[in-house]
């Protein structure tokens, strides 16, 4: 709970009051690897903090083909943000690729500090802003690098996720083979 008091605290400074209104309408949750957290077409109900492990972010085509938009590992959140927001179906599958603790808020509970802690707003929307700014970028780079780049830039951002998650749902997230991205491995 420590980790999400400080990001939260990063933007604004809350009191000790509403960090315990945080402490008392958030859950630890432990989730098994192999278990969604969220699961595509069904309105996304939670949002979590991930405090340990790793999971994938997944988009499946009407073909049934995967495809691993990003990981999410410790200090980030595991959520749809539209799905939660609006209450409405998600576009996205989150899978937990290892055994993960998460600090979880369900929608009911996230509405409440909202309405309770009067900077829960602000804060919120700047976590968010920044977020998305982040995943834009992201997006952007995965358009325009080619394997060896986005395969550095994977290392450099998020190190413990290459040593924690199969080497084939790396090789999915960059779009190569598996033996693309052993021979790209091997040169390093």
């Amino acid at each position: 709970m420590n980790d999400l008091i400080k990001l939260f605290e990063s933007v604004l400074p809350l009191s000790t009051a509403e960090k315990v209104l945080m402490e008392q309408h958030t859950s630890l949750e432990q989730v098994k690897k192999g278990e969604s957290y969220c699961t595509q077409g069904q309105i996304c109900k939670k949002m979590g903090f991930v405090v340990d492990g790793v999971f994938k972010v997944v988009r499946t085509n009407a073909k049934g083909e995967e495809y691993i938009l990003y990981f999410t590992n410790e200090g980030h959140f595991a959520v749809d943000l539209e799905s939660f927001s609006n209450q409405t179906p998600a576009l996205e599958n989150i899978q937990a690729l290892t055994p993960c603790t998460v600090i979880t808020m369900t929608k009911t509970q996230y509405d409440f500090l909202e309405a309770s802690i009067p900077n829960f707003p602000k804060i919120a929307s700047q976590i968010k802003e920044k977020a998305l700014i982040a995943k834009n970028n992201f997006k952007s780079e995965m358009l325009i690098d080619d394997a060896v780049t986005k395969y550095n830039k994977l290392i450099e951002r998020q190190p413990t996720v290459v040593q924690r998650v199969p080497q084939s749902q790396i090789a999915l997230f960059l779009g190569i083979t598996q033996y693309t991205l052993s021979r790209i491995r091997a040169k390093k």
